[in-house]
């Protein structure tokens, strides 16, 4: 069978007196534990899927016990990826990012997402002391830093590039195509964001940049095979290379669009998936995400 890796997902599970929520998940991808640990492994091992990256859900905030429980359960083949908490401050924020990685050794990465900061809480940007600090923590603990610029890549990209040119050490991963379609919601009235696009290809000039060319249903409106991406996944792949795309399902928001073994093999079956074969795609996982846990 082919050798895949998922490098990104969501997992929680119905059971909030263990595992209260900050944020009740959809109800829809609530029932039947659809999105535990344990229904997910099944979903793995009918798709050949190796190893996964868990990226820790908005339903529970900095609380990671689940996710930790979720990696515990899965040694070595659940991994995780933590959110950056910008309320820790500049002063303990390097500090911040060491022992959220030392909680747990199955971390592989923390993920920005631009929009918890400039807050009433948080006054600066991403670029500003707390997630410079951040960011240069990660790359000095070799955890890969994932953005999420759910909005349109081009609306960070300032941001983003302050960030890379300050510490090129730190490995960084692009989600979801740069969201170049908007609104990031999987349906309804979307169109094509140029600019974010134009963005993410221009990333290729860094290095260190990888990009997740994950969640299908985001960034394609054409049903459950999304070919119609396949011409641009060949503009990624002649400005970043094979070793530097992720292929990532973003379950359990995919089952939405289509069951979980079509989210996996839907890219497969692409005009251009010829230059990218499964083996490449999940040794650059491993190389990016795995590191440091394999």
């Amino acid at each position: 069978p082919r050798r895949r890796v998922d490098s990104h997902l969501h997992l929680w599970t119905p059971d909030v007196e263990t595992y209260p929520c900050e944020i009740e998940p959809p109800g829809n991808l609530n029932k039947d534990r659809q999105a535990t640990h344990e229904s997910f492994v099944e979903l793995m091992d009918q798709s050949s899927i190796s190893r996964a990256v868990v990226v820790q859900p908005i339903n529970y905030g900095q609380d990671y016990s689940y996710l930790r429980a979720a990696m515990d359960a899965h040694p070595g083949r659940l991994l995780g990826m933590f959110v950056a908490d910008p309320r820790a401050g500049a002063a303990d924020a390097a500090s911040w990012v060491r022992r959220t990685k030392e909680s747990h050794t199955g971390w592989v990465g923390v993920r920005f997402n631009p929009y918890k900061w400039r807050t009433e809480e948080v006054r600066e940007g991403m670029d500003g002391d707390t997630g410079l600090a951040m960011f240069r923590s990660a790359g000095d603990l070799g955890l890969v830093v994932g953005f999420m610029p759910f909005k349109g890549l081009s609306q960070h990209i300032t941001e983003i590039e302050n960030l890379l040119k300050a510490a090129p050490e730190t490995k960084v991963v692009i989600d979801h195509w740069g969201f170049f379609l908007q609104p990031a919601t999987g349906s309804g009235d979307r169109s094509v964001d140029e600019e974010s696009w134009a963005s993410l290809l221009a990333l290729s000039a860094y290095p260190q940049v990888h990009v997740k060319i994950s969640a299908l249903f985001r960034v394609c409106g054409d049903g459950a095979d999304w070919s119609a991406l396949s011409p641009r996944l060949g503009a990624l792949l002649k400005k970043f290379g094979s070793e530097r795309l992720l292929w990532g399902s973003d379950f359990p928001y995919a089952t939405e669009h289509s069951d979980y073994a079509t989210a996996v093999q839907a890219i497969e079956r692409w005009p251009v998936w010829d230059e990218l074969s499964a083996d490449v795609a999940a040794k650059s996982v491993d190389d990016v995400l795995f590191g440091t846990a394999a």
